[in-house]
């Protein structure tokens, strides 16, 4: 498995801050991507080692982006504030949730347990 993160945020700041976080923990960041057509086009190129995405973005909600990831057998991890965890968890039962605000340190936490396993 590639020790890559693809970063879907629309929020440049947000999208900073979890790559920075991502580094730190030594792993490559791809992205941001701020769209669902931006994600799909990424997706379609290649997979990465897992996934970050916020719900909402630009161009509508990460849904589709994510069916394609979650088909693949990429793990998902979600950081949004605007999601409900439960129905995430409903649709993506293998999926992390991190609500946003979250604490640096649980985001590494969830990304470096997600590429131990």
């Amino acid at each position: 498995m590639t020790k890559t993160v693809m970063l879907i945020e629309d929020e440049l700041f947000v999208a900073l801050d979890v790559q920075d976080v991502v580094e730190e923990a030594g792993f490559a960041v791809e992205g941001p991507y701020v769209s669902v057509a931006e994600a799909l086009e990424a997706v379609a190129s290649h997979l990465p080692g897992c996934a970050i995405l916020d719900v909402r973005l630009t161009d509508g909600e990460v849904f589709p982006a994510a069916d394609v990831l979650r088909d693949a057998g990429v793990p998902i991890i979600f950081h949004s504030g605007h999601a409900d965890a439960t129905s995430l968890r409903d649709r993506y039962p293998q999926a992390v949730v991190c609500s946003k605000p979250c604490s640096p340190s649980a985001l590494r936490a969830a990304v470096e347990n997600v590429f131990a396993n």
